[in-house]
């Protein structure tokens, strides 16, 4: 009797753990916990960070397969709750999911930030040098298993946050689209793919006759996406550079002294650029 009460006490806490989002933290610093009375902003996906911030780290607030409460403000308060553990005092949402086909709940990404003034906001800053203003309005570019990874003023940029910068040149929206448009089709194709190859090898580990031709076709689906994902690379390159070209054009464009001065004709208007 005695253990199926513990039995179904620890069924009902299972039960009710799951009802919540599920959550993930990636915490590179932290500092004292903030109280529950402290603020913690939210800063919009199309919003740009203050100048004088600390990235801290990642919350991912998502779904357990059995979330029910997990409304977007619901989904907020728990990321602003692992916000205040690690005393950040603002979330920038760089991604957010809405109620789909998949799952009932709103699932976002977002990086937490120790911000000393939120008086002051990146975009809005021009500095003196073409230089500093090249290194504030480019988006970066390293190279990362099977492509690329992009960031921004130091934060790592997910599709959603490129596709905000992107928007800002048409050239750069028109590539960022193309590469876009067949992110779905390799999702599919990846799931195909790798379940036709998993399933035969699953069954060849539990002892059963594995069918190796599920396997081949599996790995055909994956040989075909190769050449689309190198194309929806390109397409991502094209847009991050259709991007830099204009912001160090416009940047460029902004940097200019006009004053009187002496040439060998006499007096003159002299423009520094």
């Amino acid at each position: 009797m005695k253990n199926l009460v513990s039995i179904t006490l620890i069924a009902i806490l299972i039960l009710l753990s799951s009802c919540t989002p599920k959550i993930i933290t990636s915490i590179s610093k932290n500092y004292a916990a903030l109280d529950s009375t402290q603020e913690v902003r939210v800063i919009e996906l199309t919003e740009e960070v203050p100048l004088q911030s600390e990235l801290l780290g990642e919350v991912k607030v998502g779904d357990t397969g059995f979330s029910n409460k997990c409304d977007l403000p619901t989904v907020l308060a728990a990321a602003k709750l692992e916000a205040r553990k690690v005393g950040g005092n603002a979330i920038r949402i760089v991604s957010h999911q809405l109620p789909d086909y998949a799952s009932s709940c709103h699932r976002i990404t977002a990086n937490i930030y120790k911000v000393s003034s939120f008086d002051k906001v990146a975009s809005n800053s021009v500095d003196s040098t073409a230089t500093t203003a090249l290194i504030i309005d480019t988006i970066q570019i390293t190279k990362a298993a099977g492509g690329y990874k992009f960031s921004y003023m130091g934060e790592n940029l997910t599709m959603d946050r490129l596709g905000v910068l992107s928007n800002k040149n048409a050239t750069s929206a028109k590539y960022f689209s193309k590469a876009k448009g067949t992110t779905g089709l390799l999702q599919v194709m990846g799931f195909m793919g790798g379940a036709l190859i998993g399933y035969p090898i699953g069954t060849f580990i539990g002892g059963g006759k594995p069918n190796w031709s599920l396997a081949a076709v599996g790995c055909g689906i994956l040989v075909v996406s190769l050449p689309i994902v190198s194309s929806a690379n390109n397409n991502l390159l094209k847009a991050v550079n259709a991007y830099n070209q204009s912001s160090v054009i416009t940047r460029k464009d902004n940097f200019y002294d006009v004053k009187l001065g002496l040439n060998p004709s006499g007096l003159a208007l002299i423009v520094q650029f």
